[in-house]
This record gives structure tokens, C-alpha cells and sequence, in this order.
């Protein structure tokens, strides 16, 4: 009896033992999981960074609308010099020289004058439907007109703001020496206004060309002559 007793409680000795070993105690940590860590901020600081203003100023700049600016060593000071336009001419008392873009007509005129000098683009009948340029130095101060011409003859060019139309002389100048009177101005070559011919580029235009010994606007006009212009 003795001998089954104690067999009896060393099984049950074993048996708890193992009962023992297979539970969590209290108080013990969870055994570090075996899976990938999650990513942390000094993980991903290996990321590429956001463009700074540095970086972004190394990028090409936004195409910006061109502006328009007068013709290569072309400049409106009542000065003619060697190259500043391509074509010359002497009609009847007036000398011109021109050059032109794919915008504007750049023109230089002169006369032997104290007067008004000027040149008509493109007219119709005479006078009639002329684009007119009129320019005369008073006191020392160049004046110019943008005109048109509204009959064949007299004193039928009124300026275009008067037609209710716009002045469209972009830039001038005019000079009177040793009793030569000289204007150089830009103009476009299609403006818009209904009192202003429009112009293109390689076209062929009748002009006529007056001169006058006051530099009254309203002055009858002493010469006058007509010829031809062909643009750039």
C-alpha cells in the first residue's frame, strides 16, 4: 500500500508540473513580435525632399509676352545716319528714306523748308483717302499731325481725331537747320483706325509728298509730287 501511495503522488507531482509550464506567469512581458517594424520618421527621412525655393529657381521661367520695340539701330532724333534705313528716295522736293517690319514703317523726310513738310500713304484720287503724316517745328518745338485726306484737293486733311478716328504716330521727331527741315516717325503698318491705309509687308504704295512755307497746318502747300514706296 505504502509503495502505490507514493507511486500515486509522484504522478500527480509530474502532472503539475506540467500543467505549470504551459501558462503565462503574471507580471511577465509578451515575447517581441518576429514580423517587420513599422516604419518610423527616421526611416523615412530617406525619401526625396519636397522642392525648395532653391531648387525651383533652376527651372525655365514662363514664356512672357514679347513686346514690340523699334527696328535695330533705328532711333527718332531728326538725325539720318549711315544704316538706319534701307531704302532712299528724292520725290519731287522732299527726300525720304524708309525701312519697315513685320509691324511698323520707320520713314525719315526732309525739305528745304522753315515750313510743314509731309508725305501721304496710299492715296486714291489725288489727296483723297491718303494716310497723312505733316510735320513743322515751330519755336523750336517739332509738331506732327496724323491725317487723312478727305477730298482730292484743297485743304480737305483733317486730323484723324477730328474724323473721329485716334492719333496713331508711335514715335517722332523733327528738327529744323540751316533751313532744312527733317522728321524721322514710326507708325504701324496696320493700326486699325478706319483713317489710317493699312500696310504690308513687301507691298508697293503710291505716295504724294507736299511742301509748305509756314508752319501753319491749314498753310497751302508751296510743291508737291507723287512717287512710290515699297516696304521691307
Amino acid at each position: 500500500m505504502n509503495a502505490r501511495r507514493i507511486l500515486s503522488r509522484i504522478v500527480m507531482v509530474i502532472a503539475s508540473g506540467v500543467l505549470l509550464a504551459g501558462c503565462a506567469c503574471p507580471g511577465t512581458e509578451p515575447a517581441a513580435p518576429t514580423g517587420k517594424p513599422v516604419a518610423t520618421e527616421e526611416m523615412t527621412s530617406t525619401e526625396e525632399p519636397v522642392a525648395t525655393e532653391e531648387t525651383m529657381a533652376t527651372k525655365e521661367p514662363a514664356a512672357t509676352e514679347e513686346m514690340a520695340e523699334p527696328a535695330a539701330g533705328w532711333q527718332a532724333d531728326g538725325v539720318i545716319v549711315d544704316g538706319e534705313y534701307a531704302h532712299q528716295a528724292t520725290v519731287g522736293e522732299v527726300g525720304l528714306w524708309w525701312r519697315s517690319d513685320a509691324e511698323f514703317l520707320y520713314l525719315a523726310m526732309e525739305a528745304s523748308t522753315t515750313g510743314w513738310v509731309s508725305v501721304g500713304l496710299d492715296p486714291e484720287v489725288r489727296m483723297k483717302g491718303a494716310n497723312f503724316i505733316v510735320g513743322a517745328v515751330a519755336g523750336g518745338e517739332a509738331q506732327i499731325w496724323d491725317a487723312y485726306g478727305t477730298a482730292p484737293v484743297g485743304n480737305t486733311h483733317p486730323p484723324d481725331e477730328e474724323l473721329g478716328g485716334t492719333d496713331d504716330i508711335v514715335a517722332y521727331a523733327g528738327v529744323e537747320e540751316g533751313g532744312v527741315t527733317r522728321f524721322e516717325v514710326q507708325i504701324p503698318l496696320d493700326s486699325g483706325d478706319a483713317f489710317d491705309k493699312p500696310l504690308e509687308p513687301g507691298g508697293t504704295y503710291p505716295i504724294i509728298v507736299a511742301v509748305g512755307s509756314s508752319d501753319s497746318f491749314s498753310a497751302s502747300h508751296t510743291s508737291r509730287a507723287g512717287g512710290s514706296i515699297t516696304l521691307d
